[in-house]
């Protein structure tokens, strides 16, 4: 039997204000003590103006764990209803173990339900829609969550 799969709604949440390019080296830091030589060439090829950083600006250390990031966006969606499963993806997880997946799930205080956590660099958001979509296709799974969220900053 084939089931059709739908996306019904998608999410977002970006830590704190954005930082303009020039702001970069306050809220990162420097190396050696000294401006990067290259910053300004490579913001210059890659057009972009601002980011958003998790790191506390006051005291320079990480306010936000990628799993908190994560669980945000997943509220930005409002009430998505019962979710029978929760795939999530990252190059950068928190921790080892347990699983990204299985934080982000603690985050968001959810009732049991199947969690997969997808990992790479590049495409970790891209398998996570992936098995989503085939978890509810094989009908597995009447609703499914999927993220791809990154936290490179506290790197």
């Amino acid at each position: 039997m084939r089931t059709d799969v739908f996306l019904t709604r998608t999410g977002s949440f970006l830590p704190f204000a954005p930082v303009g390019n020039e702001e970069i080296e306050s809220v990162l830091g420097q190396v050696g003590g000294r401006p990067s030589r290259a910053r300004r060439i490579v913001l210059r090829s890659n057009g972009i103006e601002t980011r958003h950083y998790a790191i506390d600006r006051e005291t320079g250390k990480p306010a936000m764990s990628n799993a908190y990031l994560t669980a945000e966006a997943i509220r930005s969606m409002g009430d998505v209803g019962r979710v029978d499963c929760l795939v999530t993806g990252t190059s950068l997880p928190d921790q080892l173990l347990p699983s990204h997946a299985a934080m982000v799930h603690g985050e968001l205080g959810w009732p049991r339900l199947e969690v997969v956590s997808c990992a790479g660099v590049c495409l970790a958001g891209t398998a996570a829609l992936k098995h989503a979509w085939l978890a509810v296709r094989a009908g597995d799974a009447h609703r499914a969550v999927a993220t791809g969220s990154e936290r490179v900053s506290r790197s």
